[in-house]
């Protein structure tokens, strides 16, 4: 035993990891108790959206873009338009797991050690020091906003988007500063920040955009601009399965997410903003937006010890602590957010930025910290004391919500739409993933049946046969262009099949009705069979053909980079 404890205390990275592992245990701890309220705020959304992809997936479709049973049956899609990577990867926990909401908890948990294992790797890169690795992991777990995602928002999606941030930020160091690039590191964390939360990957790709202006002077490097170019191909055809469809539906037709100030609302925005004093202070019962005192620490005493950081990396130090503060005051009230384009303003809440913050400021944090302690050991202890005292209070303070149980078995049959559903819905959030007409006429998805609804003209109706995305009938004595409208909310992706008597086959065109539902209009048509399947766009299609490739791509990139490597 003596022998493995050695061993372990010799390994430094393998201690490091150990104790980034035990941190994020004791971080997360709340988290499994059987009380504990994770369908608060987003909480539930994710819930209801892990048991319709299940479902889904269930039901033989390899990828769920509708979920079949929501919306009174007719059909809703997240997956469409909500960055899909936080509504799978959970779901591999349902291999031992009975539970969605175990599920999610797990996959958070693994989201907090995943965050710490990445920033130690990061700082560890640029300072070449374990200490300042797991310092900067630490305080990065236990954030304050960190934990409030954890806890209070249950923000699945931007827990998510913490792991993949440091994986981005060790291919943007790797290009400018060391001599053996590992840039695809830059790919693999800017595919997973847009498949997480795609409004931090806008503003990633903003401060990576200043981070190569800063370093513009070696843009001259023929092998740097391949590198970005490489990176950005990668990202795009990876993630060309998500993003082109989600732009194929904004080509097509009005869907409410898309609208002008559907996703943000300048009056929330601005109230969004924080306080001078929410910077070091939160009020009983409310999110912690505070900065942490270790983070303010690491402020101090980088502005202290700025002209002592070593000369390799006092660059990419100074540019991280502006960054953070820049954060911290976009955060403000001091920031003009109300008055940037729409595509920026689309972070919907000023306290987002307390991510990049939190991300940045923990960099610099651990650095300067281990500058303080520069190997007395009686400041190594010190600042070991007072970081297991932060760390439990942060982590019982976070604990604010009220323990409430939740029965997820009330949710593995989708809530019905009634007249009595407010503005948000389990499982369909605010309804902004509907069509504008779909929503227009809410009354109308509460109240309609399943049947297939003649519009205009004369037909008669036989045979109706729904289940899931799958539906028959027949249609006889069809008078000239009648119009059906289906009993599906309309998506792209839907396809229309008549067989008729003689055997002959013909493609129908679905179109979007006046109450945002599939519409077919019968043209030429007397009787016969009418055949209805979602079976996805061609775009979709080419779309799964184009993430292989640039799955392929990545796969030669890393083995071409790593054999550089070894080389070396």
């Amino acid at each position: 035993m003596k022998k493995y404890v050695k061993l372990i205390l010799n390994n430094k990275k393998l201690l490091s990891y150990l104790i980034i592992l035990f941190i994020s245990i004791f971080a997360c701890v709340p988290l499994f108790s059987k009380n504990m309220d994770i369908a608060r705020d987003d909480g539930i959304q994710h819930i209801c959206r892990l048991i319709g992809n299940f479902n889904t997936l269930k039901e033989g479709n390899l990828f769920p873009v509708i979920m079949s049973d929501f919306c009174n049956g007719f059909g809703y899609s997240w997956n469409i338009f909500y960055s899909p990577l936080t509504a799978f990867l959970p779901l591999i926990f349902k291999i031992f797991c009975a539970s969605f909401v175990t599920c999610l908890k797990l996959f958070m948990f693994f989201t907090m050690l995943l965050s710490g294992i990445f920033m130690y790797k990061l700082v560890y890169k640029i300072s070449k020091s374990h200490k300042a690795g797991l310092i900067s992991a630490i305080v990065y777990i236990c954030a304050p906003y960190h934990l409030t995602d954890l806890y209070s928002r249950i923000a699945i999606a931007e827990l998510a988007s913490f792991v993949f941030l440091p994986i981005v930020f060790i291919g943007m160091y790797d290009l400018f500063y060391k001599n053996t690039k590992q840039t695809y590191f830059i790919a693999i964390g800017a595919i997973g920040l847009i498949l997480s939360h795609n409004v931090i990957a806008v503003y990633t790709a903003v401060f990576c955009f200043i981070y190569l202006l800063i370093n513009y002077k070696k843009l001259n490097n023929k092998n740097i601009i391949k590198s970005i170019l490489i990176n950005i191909a990668i990202i795009l055809l990876c993630t060309s399965f998500y993003w082109l469809p989600l732009l194929e539906h904004y080509l097509a037709t009005s869907y409410e997410v898309f609208l002008p100030e559907r996703m943000f609302k300048n009056n929330t925005l601005i109230g969004s903003k924080l306080s001078l004093m929410d910077f070091f202070i939160t009020k009983p019962y409310n999110m912690n937006f505070h900065i942490g005192i270790p983070i303010m620490i690491g402020i101090i005493l980088a502005l202290i010890y700025r002209k002592k950081i070593k000369i390799r990396y006092r660059k990419t130090i100074i540019m991280f602590l502006i960054f953070g503060l820049t954060s911290i005051v976009m955060s403000s009230k001091l920031f003009p957010f109300e008055y940037l384009p729409s595509s920026l303003k689309m972070i919907q809440f000023a306290w987002r930025m307390m991510e990049f913050a939190t991300f940045f400021l923990s960099i610099v944090c651990g650095i300067v910290i281990t500058m303080f302690i520069n190997g007395n050991s009686k400041k190594e202890a010190l600042v070991t004391i007072l970081l297991i005292i932060y760390i439990s209070i942060v982590i019982i303070t976070s604990m604010t919500s009220v323990e409430i149980p939740f029965n997820e078995e009330n949710y593995l049959n989708p809530q019905p739409i009634t007249s009595s559903t407010g503005r948000i819905h389990a499982g369909c959030a605010t309804f902004e993933y509907l069509p504008q007409k779909a929503l227009k006429n809410r009354t109308y998805i509460e109240t309609r049946t399943n049947d297939v609804i003649v519009l205009d003209g004369n037909v008669v109706i036989e045979e109706i046969h729904k289940e899931n995305t799958n539906l028959t009938f027949k249609v006889n004595e069809v008078e000239e262009n009648t119009k059906l409208e289906l009993p599906y909310i309309f998506y792209l992706g839907y396809s229309a099949k008549l067989e008729r008597q003689d055997g002959t086959n013909e493609s129908l065109k679905i179109e979007e009705s006046d109450n945002g539902f599939c519409m077919l209009t019968l043209t030429n048509v007397t009787e016969g069979k009418i055949s209805v399947s979602y079976t996805g766009t061609n775009l979709m299609k080419i779309t799964y053909a184009l993430t292989l490739l640039g799955v392929a791509g990545l796969i030669h990139f890393y083995c071409k980079k790593s054999h550089k490597k070894k080389v070396y």
